[in-house]
């Protein structure tokens, strides 16, 4: 129970007693009214704090800390148990005193006269707070007690006590590197379990979880946290708690009952895990945001500045990894490919992304396989086998060929020679002499192997990934121009060298470069580069960054719907059979194979998920001859089964969804007295009109308008155009346009008060992207509405919405 607070007299007497017995000392006490001052904030004089990862759903991740392990919480998120352990071992008159306490004070002035100065007792809570946050801590002289007494005094003058045992709570230092009470809770007894109720973001704390007996043992510490170190001193630890809990009882906060229960029960404690130790899920990703964060200059102008705020800046970073799909993620990898064999022989490892492509997910990486430990003992076990560097992707990347192709002008129904073995000798185009295996074998009656070469289309060499094709393709379209759609279709900028053999996928990329590139043909040829961290908050709330998506237009919708109707045949028929998913669903893919079997991959997707999977030695290029049931590892044996088992688990409550139908492939007419060779103009910027269509049609060439929703370029113009300017083709070829429209987006529908997942719908009927944000409204009192959508931006009726994204604030569960 809170009792008033007495006379100030008495105190002002205790005073005059201690400058008394301290009338040798010298001191100068600080300008309190400039330290008191308008502008003056405690918290900015205050020790660092940790950072958090969330999930997509609020979850924790992790946390991420420097040398200080340290989360603030509110005083209302105290548990009224935790502040009477502490106030009942620390200051048992807290409530009573005005920053000191006379009967503590008396009994160490009697107990130091010998001593000739003040060396011990007598602290109150505020005086620990005061003279250890604004004095200087080494300084053990009587004039400096003397200052503390008196800042103290003037401290209570100047905040409440609520607030005072807030800041010493989240101050205060606990041992094994936690300070403040929610680090210590966590420290000692483990992560919150709020996480498994429902309960998201800054409210999900372990303060709130401590049973009387966690809070008796963690106020024990503060006095001595070595001496009361419960890991390497538990007897002692239990003696303290045990004088913790007979304090309580004293001071009327427990019964005599709750009292001789808790005194029997015994210190359960997590393991003591050092911080270089400590596990936790995703490890992979989260060391991705980590990087992700220390090399974006908007947090800071050094590297050791964005350290110091992602290591002790007190943020809250939500990211787009959801932690049950993650799960399942890993599950189903180990379901295609167990770590051992049945001899007891380890398996080759994997790596695999799923992204997002949904309206409220798109371009969200929701989770990322990057090897089989992070936690490992190996020196590559924290190499990230997903987003580093990379391995060869073989046949992979014959897509992106693919796209070059038919972007130039090249129909995906023309037809090509399919020899069993070929050589590309064009000095000029692909250097030395290059052989090249992997044709179409055709036999006769008689079971003899005929000479002749077969001819198929660029479909059936895609799908059933024909090396000797795809050579000759390169060479007709050039090294280079596979290089420039590799790099605006997402990968890195110098990552593919401009050699013919590139596109048998002879160079390194990662599964996210791959992932980002399928899934612009999902998205019609629009690329959105992958997103992993959705909005960073500060202590205080108050936003640090959020993402904008930005879809670029890489790629003409119509050779972009093209390329995902051949890689459906991958599947349905062709090398990637394995990839067929459960529940019939259309999806899109294409395996991979390297020269000698040690890279393995298959990339592929459906309407609503892209992924990219990987399989290989981390160790380096080790042939998989026999891995696969004593038969060599193939882009359609292990890759398509993770990629299947993944996917599988990927689609619960998600629509089937289907693909644009492509336009036809033909792209040539019978125009009379059309040249052999002829020069495609440059139409980009132009408006259709008559006087076009008779400059088309005296220059031999047919025009098919495609209108594409998109506020990229003004309506009405041309933005892409298939073949692509400056090609050679023959005369009579049709030019494929795309031209820009205003999108027929709805009026923003009024969404506050709705649940989550009804907003969401709400907002994506209305072609909406969705960004969630997870924070309590602060306006909303006691009558918050957990789930509920509390604000949204835009505001209803907006027809003109910037990127078509909405953000929607939500509270979150309880």
């Amino acid at each position: 129970m809170r009792r008033p607070r007495r006379p100030v007299r008495r105190l002002l007497a205790a005073l005059a007693t201690i400058a008394a017995l301290t009338a040798g000392c010298s001191f100068e006490t600080k300008d309190f009214d400039t330290l008191f001052g308008s502008d003056f904030s405690v918290r900015d004089l205050e020790t660092a704090q940790s950072s958090v990862v969330l999930d997509r759903n609020g979850r924790l991740i992790t946390s991420l800390r420097g040398e200080q392990n340290r989360t603030d919480v509110a005083f209302a998120d105290i548990p009224e148990t935790v502040q009477n352990a502490v106030i009942a071992i620390e200051d048992e008159r807290f409530w009573d005193h005005n920053g000191i306490d006379l009967k503590a004070i008396l009994r160490a002035a009697r107990s130091n006269v010998s001593a000739g100065g003040i060396s011990q007792g007598g602290s109150t809570i505020t005086q620990q707070y005061v003279g250890n946050v604004f004095l200087d801590r080494s300084d053990n002289t009587g004039s400096r007690k003397i200052e503390e007494l008196f800042m103290a005094l003037r401290f209570e003058q100047h905040y409440t006590k609520e607030f005072i045992l807030e800041r010493y709570l989240n101050w205060i230092y606990f041992g094994n590197g936690a300070y403040g009470i929610e680090a210590a809770a966590r420290q000692y007894f483990g992560a919150p379990n709020c996480a498994l109720q429902g309960i998201a973001g800054d409210a999900c704390l372990k303060v709130t979880e401590l049973s009387l007996v966690e809070a008796a043992t963690l106020a024990g510490f503060i006095q001595a946290p070595s001496r009361y170190n419960p890991y390497h001193n538990p007897n002692e630890a239990r003696d303290r708690r045990d004088l913790v809990l007979l304090r309580m009882y004293t001071n009327d906060y427990i019964t005599l009952e709750e009292y001789e229960f808790a005194r029997l029960e015994p210190i359960e404690l997590v393991d003591d895990v050092p911080i270089l130790e400590e596990r936790y899920p995703a490890a992979f990703f989260v060391e991705d945001v980590k990087q992700w964060f220390l090399d974006n200059e908007q947090f800071g102008e050094t590297r050791d500045d964005r350290a110091r705020l992602l290591f002790e800046g007190g943020l809250t970073i939500h990211s787009t990894v959801d932690l049950e799909l993650q799960a399942r993620t890993e599950a189903a990898v180990e379901r295609a490919l167990p770590r051992y064999r049945e001899d007891g022989i380890e398996n080759p490892d994997a790596a695999a992304v799923v992204m997002g492509t949904t309206p409220s997910d798109d371009g969200h990486v929701l989770a990322m396989f990057g090897g089989r430990d992070f936690f490992g003992e190996r020196d590559d076990a924290k190499f990230n086998l997903a987003s580093g560097s990379g391995r060869q992707a073989g046949s992979a990347m014959k897509p992106i060929g693919l796209a070059a192709a038919v972007q130039g002008g090249i129909p995906v129904t023309s037809a090509w020679e399919a020899p069993v073995e070929i050589e590309i000798d064009n000095f000029p185009v692909c250097g030395e002499p290059w052989e090249v295996e992997g044709g179409v074998r055709r036999f006769n009656e008689d079971g003899e192997e005929e000479e002749e070469a077969a001819s198929i289309t660029l479909v059936e060499a895609t799908r059933s990934s024909i090396n000797t094709v795809y050579a000759q393709l390169i060479e007709r379209i050039g090294p280079r121009s596979l290089v420039q759609m590799a790099e605006k279709l997402g990968f890195g900028v110098g990552r593919i060298a401009p050699v013919c053999a590139a596109v048998l996928g002879t160079e390194n990329v990662n599964m996210v470069e791959l992932a980002t590139a399928f899934s612009t043909f999902k998205r019609s040829g629009v690329r959105l580069d992958p997103i992993i961290v959705t909005h960073i908050t500060n202590p205080d709330g108050t936003l640090l960054y959020e993402a904008v998506p930005k879809p670029a237009p890489v790629l003409s919708a119509s050779v972009a719907d093209q390329i995902s109707w051949v890689l459906t045949g991958t599947i349905t028929s062709g090398t990637g059979t394995r990839a067929r998913l459960e529940d019939g669903r259309t999806a899109a893919g294409k395996t991979g194979t390297s020269q000698n079997n040690a890279d393995a991959t298959f990339v592929g997707y459906t309407a609503a998920r892209t992924a990219a999977v990987w399989v290989g030695y981390p160790v380096g290029q080790v042939p998989m001859s026999h891995e696969f049931g004593g038969r060599p590892v193939a882009g359609g044996t292990f890759p398509a089964l993770i990629w299947k088992e993944i996917m599988d688990e990927m689609h619960d409550g998600i629509p089937l969804g289907e693909f644009p139908t492509p336009p036809t492939s033909s792209t040539t007419t019978t125009l009379p007295n059309a040249p052999d060779e002829i020069v495609v103009p440059d139409l980009f910027g132009r408006v259709i009109d008559e006087e076009l269509r008779l400059q088309m049609e005296e220059e031999f060439f047919t025009i098919t308008v495609v209108e594409r929703e998109t506020t990229a370029y003004p309506s009405g113009t041309i933005f892409m155009q298939v073949p692509a300017a400056g090609s050679v083709v023959p005369g009579g070829v049709i030019i494929t346009v795309e031209i820009a429209v205003g999108p027929s987006v709805d009026p923003v529908p009024d969404v506050v008060g709705l649940l989550e997942s009804e907003a969401k719908q709400s907002l994506a009927s209305a072609g909406l992207g969705v960004i969630t944000r997870l924070i309590q409204n602060p306006d909303a009192g006691s009558e918050t509405r957990p789930g509920r959508v509390w604000a949204q931006n835009p505001v209803p009726g907006t027809t003109d919405v910037v990127d078509q994204i909405a953000t929607i604030w939500v509270n979150p569960q309880t």
